[in-house]
């Protein structure tokens, strides 16, 4: 018997992404504070809500939540990717978000969604993963390194005026 502070992960579904967008914006706004680089469009809330709804229908794309009281407090997106043509393994594992709700109460959610995703790219035949993180986000940084994960490349950035 689950208790009523129970956290459950699950894939995601369409009621969630109400919730979920509102995590998404907070950790936007935040990117944005530690990279002027970084702008968010004027409907960035609602651009991002229907490219979740189009997550939520591809076979090779996996959005699961953590929930406590069927609230979402953290969300991960990964897809399966085509690496690089010439080099192996030919499909890759890409980790784009994860969003944890900056007031949840509970340490871990983070690991435990990634162990979740893991184990669907497992399931898919995939070996490996990339994760998109933003080099201005120390907190993010340090995540990645703690599960063990190492620089592949460095992404570049150039602005055309």
């Amino acid at each position: 018997m689950s208790g009523a502070n129970d956290l459950v992960v699950r894939p995601a579904k369409p009621a969630d992404l109400g919730r979920m967008r509102a995590m998404w914006s907070e950790a936007a706004i935040q990117l944005v504070k530690l990279d002027p680089r970084q702008r968010l469009a004027p409907d960035a809330e609602q651009v991002w809500e229907k490219a979740a709804e189009a997550w939520l229908q591809r076979s090779e794309v996996a959005v699961f939540v953590a929930v406590i009281d069927q609230n979402p407090i953290a969300y991960i997106v990964g897809q399966i990717e085509a690496a690089r043509p010439g080099f192996v393994p030919e499909r890759i594992g890409v980790v784009s978000e994860l969003a944890v709700d900056f007031h949840a109460k509970r340490g871990g959610l983070g690991r435990i969604l990634l162990d979740t995703l893991q184990k669907w790219f497992k399931a898919q035949g995939v070996t490996s993963l990339e994760a998109r993180v933003p080099l201005a986000h120390p907190v993010a940084q340090a995540f990645w390194r703690a599960v063990g994960a190492g620089k592949i490349s460095e992404q570049m950035w150039l602005r055309l005026d």
